[in-house]
Parts: structure tokens; sequence; C-alpha cells
């Protein structure tokens, strides 16, 4: 038999890498599109969601498959890894070619452009937003989420407000009642909550489908004084309204090290 010979045949590196690169998964994609809906997720927000009970119906003892899942998909070019300014975690925010991806691969559904960057104004605020989100998922009191980017990038699916107007996000209950959430970080004037009440309010009580997008609005507070206020103004709608703490909301240990604020 003939011998073949490799004599000459240079490999180009470069090739090789580039045909080692990731075959997406469906959880691939999943992570992909939750990443851009939230704008960034860390290691442990991502292993919560998607690693953290297995194949088997089993706890994940470590991070480690998520850890190496996040680096092989950043290596690929789907996401991009930075670090904020006041922390040493890594976040990860879908590129655009994660973005492309996703339209590629499920052309039915509408996608939001990715950030570029984390929006130190807004960081704190997101993060915690993210945090709920989690909590609120990993009890099944929550489906179907509708991020507040989304919100702001159809006014349909808002009814109708806009910008700074929106709501958090908006979700399904296991009772099946549309959720809109609010999380109060920052201080606001009385009459700025007032007003919002009374525009949820009336959306509320519409009959028109297109104005009346969720059923209850769910309020998760940082501080205990706007608690009391929310409850004395909403407590005459009755069911419409829930008011909550970050300590009655969170569990224990839950929220990671949220900056310290004074206002």
């Amino acid at each position: 038999m003939k011998q073949l010979s490799f004599e000459g045949l240079e490999f180009d590196d470069e090739k090789v890498k580039k045909s080692r690169s990731v075959v997406l998964t469906d959880r691939d994609l999943n992570i992909l599109e939750y990443i851009l809906e939230m704008k960034f997720s860390s290691v442990q927000d991502v292993f919560e969601i998607f690693f953290k009970i297995n194949q088997f119906g089993n706890e994940a003892a470590s991070t480690r498959a998520a850890v190496a899942r996040l680096q092989q998909l950043t290596k690929s070019g789907y996401l991009n890894g930075i670090h904020s300014f006041s922390e040493r975690r890594k976040y990860y925010l879908t590129t655009q070619k994660g973005y492309r991806s996703l339209c590629e691969r499920r052309p039915n559904k509408e996608y939001i452009q990715p950030v570029q960057s984390i929006d130190h104004r807004t960081f704190n605020h997101d993060k915690l937003v993210l945090e709920a989100r989690i909590a609120l998922e990993n009890k099944r009191a929550a489906r179907n989420w509708i991020s507040d980017r989304r919100l702001r990038s159809n006014k349909d699916l808002a009814g109708g407000l806009t910008n700074h107007a929106v709501p958090d996000g908006i979700f399904i209950n296991p009772e099946g009642q549309r959720v809109a959430l609010e999380l109060e970080y920052t201080s606001k004037s009385r009459s700025d909550h007032i007003e919002k009440i009374k525009r949820y309010v009336m959306m509320m009580r519409s009959e028109s489908p297109t104005t009346k997008v969720f059923d209850q609005v769910i309020y998760i507070c940082a501080y205990e004084r706007i608690v009391e206020m929310l409850v004395q103004e909403t407590k005459i709608y009755g069911e419409l309204f829930q008011v909550k703490s970050f300590d009655e909301f969170f569990s224990p240990g839950r929220v990671r090290k949220i900056a310290t604020r004074t206002d």
C-alpha cells in the first residue's frame, strides 16, 4: 500500500482554531437571549438560571460548568466579559455576533440591540432588577418576563408608556395575572410616586386591551420610609398593588454586595 506523504504541507493554526468554534446549543441561545434582555449578567446569575439544576435533576456542586461555557462563548465572540468600575466581578454582555445569531436561529422573535457597555449611573438598580427576576423565577413565581429594555423599544407592549415611565419588567404570575415590577432604589418625590400610581391605576382599570397590559403592580423598596409612603398611597386600591421591602422580598443574603447608599 502506498504511504501518504505530508511533506511540504503547512497547517494554518488560525484555521484550526476557527474550525473548533463553539456550536450553539438551545441553552446557549437562551443564555444569550437572557443576557441581552437584562443588559448584563454575572457567572452566578447565569449559573442560578441555567446550570444550578443539572440534566439529572440534581443541584450542581459548583459554578465550574457555567464558567467554562461562558468562557467558550466569550472566546467565540458571542459574549463580551467586562468589569464594572465598582466590583472585581466580571459581567457578560451579549455582542453583535450573539445578537445576529439569535436573529438567525430564532427568526420569529424580535430582539433588541445589545448594549455596548455597563451604564454606571443605573448599574446598581439594573443589578437589583436582575436579582428580583432570579428570585421570582427560582420560586416559579414568574414566567414570560418582558424587560424594561423591550418595553421601551415597543410601546405597544408597555400600553403606550415610553422611556422612564415604563415599569422595570412585566411578567406572568402562577395565577396567570400580568404583573408589573417597580424596584425603588433611589429617592423620588412623593408627587412623582403619586403620579405614577394614578397612571398605573388608570391602565389597570381600562377596558382597552392595548392599555391594560398588566393587572397588578408590585413595588420592591430599599427604604422603609418609601414602603410606608407607598402603602399609604396605594391601600385604597386594594389588590391592584403590593408593596414589599427588600428584607421581605429577598431571602437572607440573596442581594449580593449592593453599594451602600445614604440618600
